[in-house]
C-alpha cells in the first residue's frame, strides 16, 4: 500500500493536471467563441498607438480635474477615462480626451444603440465592431489634434457617465475586432433605420465613391415586414412653406454649395437611387433652378434646426405648402441599427448581421 506521503504527492499531481486541463478547456472555449465571430481571419492589422483622441468641445478657460488613483478626468459634468488636454488647433483651444480605443467604445455604444435586453446581444456586438472599425479607420489618418468628435458628426461619446454593463460586455466580447476590405480597415457607417432597403454610399454622400461593401441591402424579413420594424416607427411627415424653403436655402444652402435666392416656384424629385432614396431634388426659384444632392437635402430642409430624418421620401404641394412624407431615420448607408436588433431577435449572430450589412468584408483582429 502506498505511503501517506506518496498518496499526497499523487493527489497533488492530479490537482495540477485537473487545473491544467481546466485552463486548456477554458482557452479552447474562449477561442471557439472568438472563432464563431471571426471568419477567415488569416491576417491581423497593426495599429501602432491604440489611443484615440476625441474632441469634446472648445473653450477658453475650463478647469479639468484629474484623479490620479482612478486614472480618470472630469470636464464639465462628465467623467472620462484617460486624460484631457487643451490643444490649440486654429479655432481656439480644443478639449481633447486621450483614451484607449476599447475604453472609448464603452462610452460610445450606449449613446449609439442604447441599453438593450439580452435578446439583442448580437446587435450590440455588431455595433461594437462597426464602431471600432469607424474609430480605427479615423485613427489611422492621424490628422490634426483629434481623430473624432464626441457628437453625431462622428460617434456619440458620453465618457464614463454613459457606460452600461450590457454594452461593456459587447465591447469585451469583440475586443480588437474590426471590419476589413482587403488589408484596409473600413469606415463602417451605420444609421438608426432605413426602411426595406439600405442605401449605397454614392446615393447619399457626394464626396464618397461607390465602395463595393456599401451597396443596397434588402432588409425585408422572411415573414413579412422589415427587420427594422422593431423600431416601432412607421413614417414621418414635414411641412415647409415656400417662404420657409427660401429662408432655409439662404441659411444652410451655402454649406452645401447652393447660392440660390429668390422666391421658390417649384420643388421636384429629379432622380432616385436603387434604394428608392432621393438622389437629386430640384428647386426652382425666380433666379434659377438649383439641384440639391443626396444627404445635402437633409441638411437644407430643417425643422427647428433638426435635419430631415432621411432621403427616403415623397413630396406633394398642399397649396403653398410642400409636404414631405418619408420613412427611416439616418443616412441609410451600412448597418441599420434597428435592423440589427430585428435580426438578433430573429436568431442571427453578430457575424451574420455584419456580413449582411457590409457584404464582402471580413473580421480581422487588431494587433
Amino acid at each position: 500500500m502506498p505511503s501517506a506521503s506518496r498518496r499526497r504527492k499523487r493527489a497533488t499531481r492530479l490537482l495540477v493536471l485537473s487545473a491544467a486541463f481546466s485552463a486548456v478547456a477554458t482557452a479552447v472555449a474562449a477561442q471557439e467563441r472568438l472563432d464563431s465571430l471571426v471568419e477567415s481571419s488569416h491576417s491581423t492589422l497593426r495599429l501602432g498607438d491604440k489611443t484615440i483622441r476625441i474632441l469634446l468641445g472648445r473653450t477658453t478657460v475650463m478647469p479639468v480635474s484629474r484623479d490620479a488613483l482612478s486614472g480618470t478626468a472630469t470636464w464639465g459634468d462628465k467623467r472620462y477615462r484617460g486624460t484631457i488636454e487643451y490643444l490649440p488647433d486654429g479655432s481656439g483651444l480644443a478639449v481633447v480626451n486621450r483614451v484607449d480605443l476599447e475604453d472609448y467604445l464603452r462610452g460610445v455604444l450606449p449613446g449609439e444603440i442604447g441599453s438593450r435586453d439580452p435578446r439583442d446581444r448580437a446587435a450590440l456586438q455588431a455595433q461594437a465592431v462597426a464602431a471600432r472599425s469607424y474609430a480605427a479607420a479615423r485613427m489611422g489618418e492621424r490628422r490634426g489634434v483629434y481623430d473624432v468628435t464626441a457628437t453625431v458628426a462622428d460617434q456619440v461619446y458620453g465618457g464614463m457617465n454613459s457606460e452600461r454593463p450590457e454594452t461593456d460586455e459587447a465591447v469585451r466580447a469583440t475586443r480588437g475586432l474590426v471590419l476589413t476590405w482587403g488589408d484596409r480597415i473600413i469606415t463602417a457607417p451605420y444609421h438608426s433605420h432605413g426602411g426595406p432597403m439600405t442605401a449605397a454610399a454614392d446615393e447619399v454622400f457626394r464626396r464618397r465613391g461607390g465602395e463595393p461593401y456599401l451597396r443596397p441591402v434588402d432588409d425585408r424579413a422572411p415573414g413579412g415586414g422589415c427587420y427594422c420594424d422593431a423600431s416601432g416607427t412607421r413614417g414621418w411627415e414635414r411641412r415647409f412653406t415656400r417662404v420657409e424653403i427660401r429662408q432655409l436655402l439662404a441659411q444652410y444652402g451655402r454649406d452645401v454649395g447652393i447660392t440660390a435666392t429668390g422666391d421658390v416656384r417649384a420643388v421636384s424629385i429629379v432622380a432616385r437611387g436603387p434604394s428608392n432614396r432621393v438622389i437629386t431634388l430640384a428647386i426652382q426659384t425666380a433666379d434659377a433652378t438649383t439641384h440639391v444632392q443626396g444627404n445635402d437635402i437633409r441638411h437644407v430642409f430643417r425643422t427647428n434646426g433638426a435635419i430631415l430624418p432621411s432621403t427616403n421620401f415623397s413630396i406633394d404641394f398642399d397649396g403653398n405648402i410642400l409636404v414631405v412624407r418619408g420613412v427611416g431615420n439616418g443616412h441609410g448607408v451600412g448597418m441599420s441599427q434597428w435592423g440589427a436588433i430585428g435580426r438578433a431577435r430573429a436568431g442571427q449572430d453578430a457575424r451574420s448581421i455584419l456580413a449582411a450589412y457590409y457584404p464582402g468584408t471580413r473580421l480581422s483582429p487588431l494587433l
